[in-house]
């Protein structure tokens, strides 16, 4: 026989692997879209040179709450 938590746990699990499912579809979907052409793909490129995102900040010591 099954529990119930074993019921809920199953549950989760098959909700979380349709879940990732439909993310994968999702995402061969929008690989699959064809480019608009080299030129396009090329200024695409360059837009995205300019609008990379600022490199992460390092941590330092005072963030940490135990430090020596």
């Amino acid at each position: 026989m099954f529990s119930p938590a074993m019921i809920v746990a199953n549950s989760k699990i098959n909700e979380l692997q349709a879940e990732a499912a439909a993310q994968r579809l999702a995402k061969q979907s929008r690989s699959a879209r064809p480019k608009s052409g080299r030129t396009a793909g090329a200024l695409a490129t360059v837009r995205s040179f300019f609008t990379l995102a600022p490199a992460a900040k390092l941590p330092n010591l005072s963030d940490y709450p135990y430090r020596s």
